[in-house]
């Protein structure tokens, strides 16, 4: 039936979008994680050292997924940023 098609299309416009909503928020948080942790190289107040101490093992992925973030945006301080390895 024409209403049975038109439901399952619905249905999985509603999953593409709840997924991209799901990943936007992923990206969010990773990006506030790491400015959490260095933050302080931008001048924001730094969080104290045995909170850093004890999250800096969770940040190895952030580091490698700001890194490429630095190295495919075309901004000038990010392509510095790159070059000298901040």
């Amino acid at each position: 039936m024409i209403g049975e098609g038109f439901f399952e299309l619905l249905k999985k416009m509603t999953k593409f979008q709840a997924t991209d909503y799901v990943k936007e928020e992923l990206t969010a948080l990773e990006e506030t994680f790491a400015l959490l942790l260095l933050g302080s190289f931008i001048g924001l107040p730094a969080p104290s050292a045995g909170l850093v101490i004890r999250l800096i093992p969770h940040l190895g992925p952030e580091l490698e997924l700001l890194e490429r973030r630095v190295a495919e945006s075309d901004d000038l301080f990010a392509k510095v940023a790159g070059i000298l390895r901040i």
